[in-house]
């Protein structure tokens, strides 16, 4: 952890070092786009003498929407952004008596400290840290097992995200990968006993964005 903190300062400093020196405010703008994000699960929970199986069933597209900067020295860019993301993934929890599939809706907050290389004007790759804040987490399903299930997200979280961008003008595309650091989730409940476990999620993210200073 203690490196994993090191790293994720490092790249701030070096970030805010290229901002203090060349001072080149280059890019500000609205970003939104679509996220395909999916949850890695496999678990098998033991609750009053039956076995639940809970697995990942199938990830599905949702919306983000949010502001980004972009700070260039020479080759070298510094973009950091602020985006609300939503994601949606389907999971399957399954025993003896039953089989259900549940939609696990997630609201996140998202801080991107991005840095980059762009070889031209117009092409830039970007690898940075994300900090995740869960705001909100929902399980749809049917009554019963609305009730009797629940999933405890973490706070927070970091990320690592990894892509490239380019611009056509005053518009922009990101296409980034995402990849958790950490586990976003230590615990379900199910039928009123809590299980730990550790669930990560890795997501493909595309954004469209509209630059107000090119």
């Amino acid at each position: 952890m203690n490196k994993l903190r090191f790293l994720l300062f490092s790249f701030v400093i070096v970030g805010l070092s290229a901002i203090s020196e060349a001072q080149i405010f280059t890019g500000f703008g609205v970003q939104t786009g679509i996220n395909y994000g999916e949850s890695v699960i496999k678990e098998t929970f033991t609750s009053e003498g039956v076995d639940f199986n809970y697995a990942t069933d199938e990830a599905d597209v949702a919306v983000n929407w949010g502001i980004f900067t972009r700070f260039e020295f020479g080759k070298i860019v510094f973009q950091p952004q602020i985006l609300a993301s939503n994601y949606n993934t389907k999971m399957r929890l399954s025993a003896p008596e039953f089989d259900s599939i549940l939609t696990l809706k997630q609201n996140r907050f998202d801080i991107p400290l991005l840095l980059g290389y762009a070889p031209t004007k117009s092409f830039r790759f970007l690898i940075g840290p994300v900090y995740t804040r869960q705001l909100e987490n929902k399980v749809q399903t049917d009554e019963f097992l609305f009730d009797e299930f629940k999933t405890i997200f973490n706070g927070g979280s970091w990320a690592l995200q990894m892509g490239f961008g380019f611009d056509m003008g005053r518009l922009n595309i990101d296409c980034k990968y995402e990849t958790n650091l950490g586990n976003i989730t230590d615990s379900v409940t199910l039928k009123g006993t809590e299980f730990a476990f550790d669930q990560r999620s890795n997501s493909v993210q595309v954004t469209l964005g509209y630059d107000f200073i090119k």
